[in-house]
C-alpha cells in the first residue's frame, strides 16, 4: 500500500515572478475624450495602463513605472483614481506565456447577474477559446533613464491579433550581441484614434512604433540571469495545465465579490470605487461587474 492516498487536498499553486512587477493592460481609444489628448493621450488615443495602488493594503503601492500618471474619472463622474498611462510604451519583452482560456456567462444563484468567467483552460488554440498572452520585461522611460520591471497581459482576440503582428515587425529588428527597446503603442491617425472592427466591438490596435530609429540594449550576464530566473514563471504547471479551473467553495457574497475582483485582476482603487458606487452594498457591487466599468479591452 503507498502513501499516496492520504493527502489534505493540498495542490501545488501558481509559481510568483521573483522580482515585483507592474502589471499592464491595454485599452481602445475614445475619441469622445478629445480634450485631455494633451494629458492623457492613452485615454484618447488608446493605450497601456496600470493602477498606481495594489488589490490589498499590503501591496497598496505596486512597482512604480517610468511613465506618466494621470489622473481619470470614473464614468459616472462620482470618483477620481490614478494610474500608469501612455499611448507608447517602450519595453524589452524577457518571456513570455500564452495560454487559451474558455470564458463561459456564469449566473449568481444570489443576485440572479451574469458575469464572464474562465472555466476551461489549454496550452493549444481551441474554437470558442480566448487568448491569455502574459509577457515579462523591462519597460523604460522615453529618455531611456529609468526603467522597471513590467508584464504586459493582453486577454482579447482584438488585441492579442494586433500584438502578435508588431511583435513579428519588431523581430525583424536585429543587432548582433542587443536587445532592440521595442515600441508598443499608437500614435493615432492624422491626429485621430485608430479603430478596427473585430466581431461586435471596435478595438485600437496595439502597432510598432519608432522602427526605423529604435534603440538597444546590450545582452548582459545580468540579462542572461534574470531570464533563467523566471524561466519557472513560464513553465509554472498550474498554468500551463489543460482542462477545467478548479474553484475553492465560496459561500458568502462579499467572497463571490472580492473571488471575481481577483479574476478580473482589479486594484483596491477599483474595488473601493465600484463599492461606493454601489452604496458599500457587496451584492448591487457584485452585480455591477458585469457592467465591466473600467472599459478594458
Amino acid at each position: 500500500m503507498t502513501s499516496d492516498k492520504f493527502s489534505d487536498g493540498s495542490s501545488s499553486g501558481y509559481v510568483e515572478l521573483p522580482v515585483p512587477a507592474a502589471w499592464l493592460t491595454w485599452t481602445r481609444g475614445d475619441a469622445k475624450l478629445a480634450a485631455i489628448k494633451d494629458a492623457d493621450p492613452a485615454a484618447y488615443f488608446g493605450g497601456w495602463k496600470a493602477f498606481v495602488k495594489g488589490r490589498t493594503e499590503e501591496d497598496a503601492d505596486l512597482p512604480k513605472l517610468p511613465i506618466p500618471i494621470v489622473t481619470r474619472t470614473s464614468e459616472d463622474g462620482k470618483h477620481q483614481y490614478q494610474v500608469y498611462s501612455t499611448n507608447v510604451l517602450s519595453f524589452v519583452p524577457i518571456i513570455h506565456r500564452t495560454r487559451f482560456e474558455l470564458r463561459s456567462r456564469v449566473k449568481d444563484e444570489e443576485t440572479g447577474r451574469e458575469y464572464e468567467k474562465t472555466v476551461q483552460v489549454s496550452k493549444n488554440r481551441k474554437d470558442g477559446y480566448a487568448p491569455n498572452r502574459q509577457v515579462f520585461g523591462i519597460a523604460y522611460s522615453a529618455d531611456m533613464k529609468q526603467t522597471a520591471y513590467a508584464v504586459l497581459k493582453v486577454n482579447k482576440w482584438s488585441s492579442f491579433i494586433t500584438f502578435e503582428k508588431a511583435g513579428q515587425t519588431w523581430q525583424k529588428v536585429q543587432k548582433a550581441g542587443a536587445l532592440a527597446v521595442r515600441q508598443y503603442g499608437t500614435i493615432g491617425d492624422k491626429g485621430s484614434p485608430k479603430f478596427e472592427v473585430y466581431g461586435q466591438s471596435r478595438s485600437t490596435p496595439i502597432e510598432a512604433v519608432g522602427v526605423g530609429t529604435a534603440k538597444f540594449i546590450p545582452i548582459t550576464p545580468e540579462l542572461d540571469a534574470l531570464y533563467e530566473s523566471v524561466v519557472e514563471w513560464k513553465n509554472c504547471p498550474m498554468w500551463n495545465r489543460d482542462g477545467e479551473v478548479e474553484e475553492p467553495a465560496i459561500k458568502s457574497i462579499k467572497e463571490k465579490f472580492l473571488a471575481l475582483c481577483t479574476e478580473l485582476n482589479l486594484t483596491n482603487v477599483e474595488i473601493e470605487q465600484i463599492l461606493k458606487e454601489n452604496d458599500k452594498d457587496y451584492s448591487k457591487a457584485l452585480a455591477a461587474l458585469t457592467e465591466n466599468p473600467f472599459g478594458e479591452e
